[in-house]
């Protein structure tokens, strides 16, 4: 009894530090923890772009291509941006009855739909958006396919995408690209201000705001051919236009 007693007297102290230890490493990682989440709800504006890989299959990408290709696109040559598109939502021959888009171009119109609707959630989660935060009535823009060649012309200067008070720009809040080829060598969407690149990968899909924050620029393509299709999630006006 008076061994076992001075057994525990004598490792009491030790027991107590161990113990005192444990909630420290315990205190330390729940403080690490907060300061993670604190660093994560105050991140660099930089970081409201993200790129997300395999967002579509191939086949998709390349049916899109071949129907651009099989279409009349409008040509862009201004010196500031030089490329050819077309805008799926506004051609005369995809005016059917109801302004509804035909087949193949409705397809196309559905699938890129769903592809924001879901990357949307995406963003948000990743960038850390509150849904309190996020403008609750969400409209989208036209549907554009571009077309940049290696002709040592194609490219689109630096710019921003909302410069008016009125018009279709000014409700723009989030791009979004989608590259549907792989290029070889240049083209790709860079966002000087914060030294970031991202180069054009089939299925790859690119997300950023639009505005002054984020000026941003298409470069040249030096080997190979740039398509892209693009559209912008604009602020709504009511309630029955909501695409969430």
């Amino acid at each position: 009894m008076v061994v076992k007693l001075i057994g525990y007297i004598w490792w009491q102290p030790y027991w107590s530090k161990m113990t005192k230890l444990s909630d420290i490493q315990t205190e330390k990682q729940k403080l690490e923890g907060e300061i993670k989440d604190s660093i994560a709800r105050r991140r660099p504006i930089e970081n409201c772009v993200r790129s997300y890989d395999n967002v579509i299959d191939n086949e998709w990408c390349n049916n899109v291509i071949d129907l651009f290709e099989k279409s009349k696109p409008e040509s862009f040559n201004t010196g500031h941006k030089e490329y050819t598109e077309l805008d799926i939502d506004n051609l005369p021959e995809v005016r059917s009855e109801m302004g509804l888009p035909y087949e193949p171009y409705k397809n196309i119109r559905e699938k890129f739909l769903e592809l924001m609707k879901t990357n949307m959630n995406r963003f948000m989660k990743d960038v850390g958006i509150d849904k309190l935060h996020f403008p609750p009535v969400i409209d989208m823009e036209n549907i554009r396919i571009k077309k940049y060649t290696d002709n040592g012309k194609d490219h689109f200067g630096e710019h921003v995408d909302v410069l008016r008070s009125k018009g279709p720009s000014s409700k723009r809040f989030l791009v979004f690209i989608l590259y549907l080829s792989d290029v070889e060598e240049g083209g790709e969407t860079s966002i000087p201000r914060y030294n970031l690149k991202v180069k054009p990968k089939q299925a790859r899909l690119l997300m950023f705001p639009p505005f002054w924050t984020h000026p941003h620029k298409g470069e040249k393509v030096i080997k190979g051919t740039k398509y892209t299709i693009m559209s912008y999630l604009h602020y709504g006006d009511q309630l029955d236009n909501n695409i969430r």
